[in-house]
């Protein structure tokens, strides 16, 4: 800014200021109207839409697709586009880097664009910064509410399981009950349960799994996980020799 836009900008101050109306009560009695509205506004929506309860969470379930508030869901889609690298770069690149660098430039604009201007159409650079970060947002929240859900890949695979063995029945069973929902086998599944990946290696037994399975509170007290009393005998072996197998075995 030069001198001369210096001297225009306080006159056009001083004249603001002299014809103005103090800032106190004119300004904060609208500001405090504003805010009443604001707030009715959302009483009153919450009291019309009010929000359904729905069914008990059943953790062991395998149709579930989790997604997060729609706000979130920019974030979200970028967890899926940094997906398929080691444990830590989709959650560094979608919930710190870009968002951090998105965050810089808007705080940075200010000062790299410092023009005397306050008309937008004067502003290209601010403009444009504006609307590709408002286009890129929406574009994410879009994909993010639409796309498909994020999944762990493909069936995990172990070396040692014949198929059409009891080993391999016990598997089918361990994928088809949802239990991946809950465990990780081999950097697959979730984290709520322990990790199964190598659970064989602490010689527990087959009988064991199966009184885990048909009653997890009763074996291990305190448990979380539900129990699955209504698979069949056959079954509960199949899955306990599956179990017992892991990380020995059936690796």
């Amino acid at each position: 800014m030069n001198r001369a836009q210096q001297e225009a900008y306080r006159r056009d101050y001083a004249q603001a200021k002299k014809e103005g109306k103090p800032f106190f009560p004119y300004a904060i009695y609208k500001d405090h109207i504003v805010a009443i509205l604001v707030f009715a506004g959302i009483i009153g929506m919450a009291i019309w839409q009010r929000v359904p309860v729905g069914p008990p969470v059943y953790t062991a379930t395998s149709t579930f697709e989790p997604r997060p508030e729609w706000y979130f869901f920019f974030l979200f889609q970028m967890l899926k586009i940094f997906k398929n690298q080691n444990a830590l770069v989709p959650v560094i690149m979608a919930t710190f880097l870009v968002p951090n660098i998105l965050m810089v430039l808007l705080v940075g604009t200010p000062f790299i664009d410092r023009r005397a201007e306050r008309r937008i159409s004067k502003r290209p650079f601010a403009l444009s910064v504006a609307i590709l970060v408002f286009i890129g947002m929406a574009w994410l929240t879009y994909q993010g509410e639409t796309g498909a859900t994020p999944t762990s890949g493909g069936a995990v695979t172990f070396t040692g399981i014949t198929p059409g063995s009891s080993a391999a029945a016990g598997q089918t069973v361990f994928d088809t009950e949802g239990c991946t929902s809950c465990h990780m086998l081999k950097g697959a599944g979730g984290q709520v349960g322990p990790n199964l990946t190598t659970v064989g290696t602490k010689n527990l037994g087959v009988d064991w799994f199966v009184r885990h399975t048909k009653c997890p509170s009763c074996v291990t007290p305190g448990s979380q996980m539900p129990p699955f009393a209504g698979l069949t005998p056959t079954q509960l072996q199949d899955l306990g020799t599956f179990l017992n197998g892991l990380g020995t075995t059936y690796k």
